[in-house]
């Protein structure tokens, strides 16, 4: 573990853990657990030295992060969940990745994971999750920070477009203002360009990452799911893309030629799973985040139907976990009518 100034993790509480609590140390001791698995695979085949060197800060976080819950837990009596383990990931296989978009990947992780801990830590009650969770996200965003500055030295990211507001501000005259391109086809505004390109660059990973995932995976419904997620990428791609392109404004290159030709998985078709629900779960947060704050209705209405399309992918995705019993169930509430038909019997 790293030297760190605080106490937290010493200090003795008597107030037991709220369920909040639970599920912000049950949550990340998944999405950590499986994180380990994927830096493992990309240390065997990476060959920048550089990139290695962010590819091992980030696997150390979260091995980190593994120790420090499996102490709360333990001091709390929780179980400790499974997770994902050494027999999820295949270190004698294929490169699956080249090394930028191991790069690339690593940002937009620690970009969702900035998102989570900030969730975190605004429902936790107790003190010292608190601190664990700010730690949490202040180690994040030095990764953050490291990642994209070498994103930028190589030149591997695309830079958002560039924008040249009038001299004075205005305010807003008429209703047309909300009806966009299908009505008063005002330009976008730079909150509505941050989000599509933002949103873009983010779904691009997610769909260069499922499309991998498909090439390898084992079971044939599984890769079939995979498949089918790839494909809307695809589309959300294509109509984000469209927008940014009627307005003469550039859009993020695609990272689904960094994914190599191998068929051979480096992951159980359980962890790809988990890790597709994990991007379709961040996917619809931030087409939320995109719907909210855009006043374009051309765009509420794309960020509404993409949205609806990920839901019920990411449904059918779930009973192909359920079936398989790859689903690892969260902590349950207790059954008080369960109990007492017990106690009567």
């Amino acid at each position: 573990m790293d030297n760190r100034t605080n106490t937290y993790d010493e200090t003795p509480h008597t107030t037991r853990m709220t369920a909040p609590e639970i599920a912000n140390l049950w949550n990340q001791f998944q999405n950590d657990s499986m994180a380990i698995c994927v830096y493992n695979h990309m240390l065997t085949t990476v060959e920048d030295e550089s990139i290695r060197s962010i590819l091992r800060q980030a696997l150390k976080i979260a091995e980190g992060h593994i120790t420090e819950i499996r102490n709360y837990f333990t001091k709390e009596n929780v179980p400790v969940p499974h997770g994902f383990t050494a027999d999820d990931v295949d270190l004698s296989a294929p490169r699956l990745f080249s090394d930028p978009i191991c790069l690339t990947y690593t940002y937009i992780m620690s970009v969702n994971g900035l998102a989570g801990y900030a969730a975190a830590i605004t429902t936790n009650v107790r003190r010292d999750l608190r601190d664990y969770f700010v730690h949490c996200n202040n180690e994040t965003m030095q990764l953050f920070n490291q990642s994209l500055d070498l994103l930028v030295e190589k030149g591997i990211v695309s830079r958002p477009p560039s924008i040249n507001p009038g001299p004075i501000y205005e305010f807003v005259e008429k209703k047309e203002f909300i009806k966009g391109i299908w009505g008063g086809e005002r330009p976008l505004t730079c909150i509505e360009i941050s989000n599509i390109f933002w949103d873009l660059k983010k779904i691009q990973l997610s769909k260069a990452v499922t499309t991998a995932f498909a090439q390898v995976a084992k079971v044939e419904e599984v890769k079939k799911f995979l498949w089918r997620g790839a494909k809307i990428y695809a589309k959300h791609v294509e109509v984000l893309e469209s927008v940014l392109s009627i307005e003469n404004l550039p859009h993020p290159k695609s990272d689904t030629a960094e994914v190599t030709n191998s068929t051979i998985a480096p992951f159980s078709d359980r962890l790809m799973m988990f890790h597709k629900s994990l991007l379709s779960s961040t996917t619809i947060g931030f087409y939320g985040t995109a719907m909210g704050t855009s006043e374009r209705a051309d765009l509420v209405m794309h960020y509404s139907r993409m949205m609806a399309e990920m839901e019920k992918y990411t449904e059918d995705g779930m009973d192909i976990v359920i079936k398989n019993k790859w689903l690892e169930q969260p902590p349950l509430a207790t059954d008080r009518k369960k109990l007492s038909q017990k106690k009567n019997q």
